[in-house]
């Protein structure tokens, strides 16, 4: 990001093929349409580029970046509040049929689509500052002390919003995990 905030073009284009994904992924994960996701990692980079001259060395690019990132899923979801799409009765039902199917056939394991479609929906069941944590955790790879910065929040509380939101993961894919 130095270089960038000098003028090395081609170090942004360095910074936006490395960090894309994940943060697409982060707005994905927040129980986002794929259209709102990439408008908000469009913004996102967006900010980045406006505060180029500005920007000072706090924290990681990556801890910066998903601050910004964080505080435009926290906005969007205040202006909207029916953001989640999957209701909650769907899930149920869903949960049951894919259940049933399963257990009918002993012999098979569970596919690797069921366990990707239930991964997403135990993530998009959990309270937003878990769900959060979570995947600032697992899909950005950050450190729990990181996370406490992004989020500027205290480092237990933090803690404690990774573990109940690991003990409602493993609860709801338990069927999954022998």
């Amino acid at each position: 990001m130095l270089s960038y905030a000098t003028g090395n073009a081609s170090a942004f284009d360095l910074l936006y093929h490395r960090h894309k994904l994940v943060v697409f992924r982060f707005f994905v994960r927040q129980n986002l349409t794929h259209t709102v996701a990439e408008e908000l990692a469009h913004d996102t980079w967006l900010k980045i580029i406006n505060a180029r001259q500005s920007y000072v060395v706090t924290a990681k690019f990556t801890t910066y970046l998903f601050t910004i990132a964080r505080r435009l899923a926290i906005d969007y979801q205040q202006k909207k509040s029916h953001i989640c799409e999957v209701t909650t009765a769907d899930d149920e039902v869903y949960s049951q049929e894919s259940m049933q199917s399963n257990a009918d056939d002993e012999q098979a394991e569970p596919d690797k689509q069921a366990l990707s479609i239930a991964l997403k929906q135990q993530i998009s069941l959990l309270p937003f500052e878990q769900r959060e944590v979570f995947l600032l955790k697992q899909e950005a790879g950050f450190s729990i002390d990181d996370i406490a910065n992004i989020t500027q929040q205290n480092k237990e509380k933090v803690k404690s919003r990774w573990r109940y939101a690991l003990k409602k993961m493993r609860k709801g894919l338990s069927f999954y995990v022998n």
